[in-house]
């Protein structure tokens, strides 16, 4: 046997035992798997998800993002459990403190334009607003209900495909008073005759320049 052979051996051998060692790294990325992914994005999209938090089981956001109805349905889809209202501190690490917004557009409808509605919105100076997506009518309403019962000089903009429902539910509590309006001269109407805190909208069939509008009406 030639010192080439031996040597030859020697090297399969050493390499054979080194191989039960070397699985190791997918458990690895199992365990980050686990782990939430921390977005610092002011506003959480689809795309975004797909980018950035792909193959995790979780994702922590902050409590001012804007997270998109795509967004929503994104989550949803691939079963990835959102955690919103806390900030990353540290890797890992999670601090509780909400900060709030006195604004607050609760969605039961989604679309592309409502995203672009709400990234516009979440980019405005001026803090913007909190976003929360419900499953229904009564959903809304008693979210609505719920946020002017802690915090009643909020302003909360529902976007709806059912918007009667939402006003005559919402409007069984003291607190609120919510009106279907249709474009951003019956916001301030409403607003400044009636002392309005709740404004449902229908978005279908509204443009972009139409929804950011009555936003920004609602906010004056």
């Amino acid at each position: 046997m030639t010192q080439q052979v031996l040597i030859e051996q020697i090297v399969r051998e050493v390499m054979r035992r080194l191989t039960p060692n070397a699985p190791s790294a997918p458990a690895s990325s199992e365990t980050n798997n686990r782990q939430p992914a921390e977005l610092a994005d002011s506003i959480i999209t689809a795309d975004v998800l797909a980018e950035k938090a792909a193959g995790r089981k979780k994702v922590a956001v902050g409590a001012r993002a804007i997270v998109t109805p795509s967004a929503r349905d994104w989550l949803r889809h691939n079963n990835v459990e959102l955690i919103q209202g806390a900030t990353a501190t540290s890797p890992g690490v999670m601090a509780s403190a909400e900060m709030r917004s006195d604004k607050l557009v609760i969605t039961h409808s989604a679309s592309q334009t409502i995203d672009r509605v709400l990234e516009d919105a979440g980019r405005q100076s001026n803090g913007g607003w909190h976003q929360n997506s419900v499953e229904s009518a009564e959903d809304a309403a008693r979210k609505a209900i719920g946020e002017l019962r802690r915090e009643s000089s909020r302003v909360i903009v529902v976007l709806t495909s059912e918007p009667e429902v939402v006003a005559c539910l919402a409007n069984r509590n003291e607190k609120v008073k919510a009106a279907v309006v249709a474009d951003a001269a019956a916001v301030a109407r409403v607003k400044a005759g009636l002392g309005g805190n709740v404004f449902v909208i229908d978005p279908a069939g509204r443009s972009f320049f139409e929804l950011r509008n009555m936003l920004r009406r609602g906010e004056s």
